[in-house]
C-alpha cells in the first residue's frame, strides 16, 4: 500500500514544473495566491519558462537593496547548501556587482525601465535604512542570510522549503522592501516615497510564521524604504502555528487534493479551479507562453 502510494506521488510530481518534475513547495508560490495562478506557475510552466517572465522595477529594487545590505553586514551568505564567508565591505563594488546583474534581466515595458533607472539613486537611501534597522535587531552578534529551511508536513506530498532574509543565533528577521512609485507628468517620471504599512500583511507573516516553525527563533518583520524603516515583533507562538497550519499547509493540501482529484491532468485542474482574472496584477508579467496555456485551459 506505501509502494502504491508513493508511485501515485512519483506520477503527480513528476509531471509538476512542464513535465520536469517538482520537489518541493514554497511559501511564495501557496500564500494568498489563486489556484489558476499555481496552474499556470508552476504545473504547466517550468522554471526555464519562468525565468522568461520579466521582473518589475519594484521587484528589482528588493533584490538589489537586499543583496547588496547583505554582503555590507552578513558573515556568511548561503548559496544553496554551501555557507560563503563575506570578506570584501567595498560598498561600490557591492553595488555595481549586484547592478550589472540585474541589467541582464528584461524590462515589463519601457516605463517599467525608467522606473528602474530612477529608482537606483533611491535604492541607496533604502540600503541605509536597511542597515540601520539590522544593526539595531541584531547588534554586534554574528549574522547570516540566505539558508534554506524545510518542513514536512504529513500527508504533504511534498516538503515545504524556503531561505531566511536574517539570521543570528536566536533571531529571525524577514526584510521588505518598499521602493518609491513613479508617476507620469508633463516632463516624464516624477517619484514618490512608498509609505511605511501601519499594519502588518497577512501574507508577510504567514510568510514568517514558516521560519518560526522551521527554527523556532525570535521572529521579526520589518519594512523599509528610503527615509525610514519600521520593525514588527512579540509574536504570540500559537498564533503563529496557527498561521502556518493554515494559510500555509491547509492550501498546499488543498493544491494536492486538486492535483490528486485531476490525476495532475492540467486540463482536468482548470476545471476545477476558478480561471484567472488577467486584468489582476499577478498576471502583468505573462509571457507568450503562459498566454497560449491559459488559452488552452480556459478560453480566455
Amino acid at each position: 500500500m506505501i509502494l502504491k502510494q508513493d508511485q501515485i506521488i512519483k506520477n503527480i510530481t513528476s509531471k509538476l514544473n512542464n513535465g520536469q518534475g517538482q520537489d518541493h513547495f514554497s511559501p511564495s508560490q501557496i500564500i494568498s495566491k489563486p489556484f489558476a495562478w499555481w496552474v499556470i506557475k508552476y504545473f504547466v510552466s517550468s522554471q526555464e519558462d519562468r525565468r522568461q517572465s520579466p521582473a518589475s522595477y519594484k521587484m528589482k529594487c528588493g533584490s538589489l537593496v537586499g543583496n547588496v545590505s547583505q554582503k555590507l553586514i552578513a558573515k556568511y551568505i548561503f548559496r544553496g547548501a554551501e555557507r560563503e564567508e563575506i570578506k570584501d565591505r567595498t560598498y561600490n563594488k557591492i553595488f555595481d556587482h549586484e547592478l550589472n546583474l540585474i541589467k541582464k534581466e528584461n524590462y515589463r515595458n519601457e516605463k517599467d525601465q525608467q522606473s528602474f533607472e530612477l529608482m537606483l539613486d533611491y535604492s541607496h537611501h533604502i540600503i541605509t535604512q536597511t542597515l540601520k534597522c539590522i544593526k539595531e535587531l541584531f547588534g554586534k552578534d554574528a549574522i547570516q542570510c540566505e539558508r534554506h529551511v524545510f518542513d514536512q508536513p504529513k500527508d504533504l506530498m511534498l516538503p515545504i522549503v524556503g531561505r531566511i532574509d536574517w539570521e543570528s543565533n536566536n533571531l529571525i528577521a524577514e526584510q521588505k522592501s518598499k521602493p518609491p512609485y513613479f508617476r507620469s507628468i508633463k516632463s516624464g517620471l516624477k517619484g514618490y516615497t512608498q509609505k511605511l504599512p501601519e499594519e502588518l500583511s497577512l501574507d508577510h507573516l504567514v510568510q514568517l510564521s514558516f521560519y518560526w516553525y522551521c527554527t523556532k527563533k525570535k521572529p521579526v518583520l520589518f519594512y523599509v524604504n528610503d527615509e525610514d524603516y519600521k520593525i514588527f515583533d512579540g509574536f504570540e507562538e500559537e498564533e503563529l502555528e496557527d498561521l502556518y497550519e493554515t494559510n500555509l499547509v491547509r492550501r498546499a493540501k488543498t493544491i494536492q487534493k486538486l492535483l490528486e482529484v485531476s490525476d495532475a491532468d492540467p486540463v482536468v485542474m482548470a476545471e476545477l479551479v476558478e480561471p484567472p482574472d488577467l486584468n489582476h496584477y499577478l498576471y502583468d508579467d505573462l509571457t507568450d507562453y503562459q498566454r497560449e496555456q491559459i488559452y488552452k485551459l480556459w478560453r480566455i
